[in-house]
């Protein structure tokens, strides 16, 4: 676990514009739904780095690759547009500068650089606000 102000300090000296060498599948718990339904999935957070930066990178990076799986399935299933054009973070990880860059630079990688969305700190960054949005597009 990090604590707030480690997670700010270390982001802090993380390039969101290079890669981690570590390949992570980050899960609190086995079992996936999404983008993979797979109740039998298990986290991939090892080899464990004695460097909490570089821990941190793998981490982060490993949410950013899993939601770029997501954007690729929710494409493969009809979704139009097929690549995201904006993507707005609400919850914690909205705070994180070098995250939203991250996650940004991966989402390029996915869609091609020159049609790559953008991502963006929702005015409302609860968490609670993304979940409101997703039902209020359902009415009519």
């Amino acid at each position: 676990q990090f604590s707030n102000s480690e997670l700010i300090e270390l982001s802090q000296q993380i390039d969101p514009m290079q890669d981690s060498p570590l390949s992570y599948y980050p899960l609190t718990k086995k079992g996936e739904r999404f983008p993979v339904a797979d109740s039998e999935r298990k986290p991939l957070l090892v080899p464990k780095p004695e460097n909490r930066k570089e821990y941190l990178h793998g981490i982060l990076q490993g949410i950013s690759d899993v939601e770029c799986q997501g954007f690729d399935a929710l494409g493969s299933l009809g979704a139009s547009p097929p690549k995201p054009c904006i993507v707005w973070s609400c919850g914690g990880g909205a705070k994180n500068d070098m995250w939203l860059k991250m996650r940004e630079r991966k989402i390029a990688d996915i869609c091609g650089r020159e049609a790559g969305a953008k991502v963006c700190r929702a005015e409302n960054t609860e968490a609670s606000f993304g979940s409101a949005i997703l039902a209020a597009a359902t009415f009519n």
